[in-house]
């Protein structure tokens, strides 16, 4: 059985963020959630590699899209087979979700909203 190369979570950004509160009287009934997970590969870097979220939140109160970035890096040099492995496609997504959703907590509140937590999400079960 061949052993699974280690990762490393070298640092997460937000590369694009757009808010927009809204002046409403309404009550937050149910917040809209659009967040598309993926993996990026730079044929230059073949030891990194990033894990991106595109999201869009929308309820009565805000408007919120961002574009967050968590970079890894590997001992090995990435390969196809990593690159299709279970380790990136399931492992990589769960590992830097926690900071996607601490992030858009810690921004809402800030922002002097309520603290909009996204739920957890198994992404074993996207596959």
């Amino acid at each position: 059985m061949k052993r699974q190369p280690k990762i490393s979570l070298e640092g997460t950004f937000v590369q694009n963020l757009s808010f927009k509160r809204k002046h409403s009287d309404e009550p937050i009934l149910e917040t809209k959630i659009a967040i598309s997970p993926y993996v990026n590969f730079d044929e230059e870097q073949d030891k990194k590699y990033m894990v991106m979220f595109d999201g869009k939140f929308e309820n009565s109160l805000f408007d919120l899209s961002l574009q967050f970035v968590t970079i890894f890096s590997t001992e090995e040099t990435i390969d196809e087979e990593f690159k299709t492995s279970e380790l990136v496609r399931v492992n990589s997504l769960a590992i830097a979700f926690p900071f996607v959703r601490s992030f858009i907590s810690t921004f809402s509140i800030n922002a002097g909203i309520p603290p909009f937590i996204l739920p957890a999400y198994n992404f074993s079960e996207k596959e």
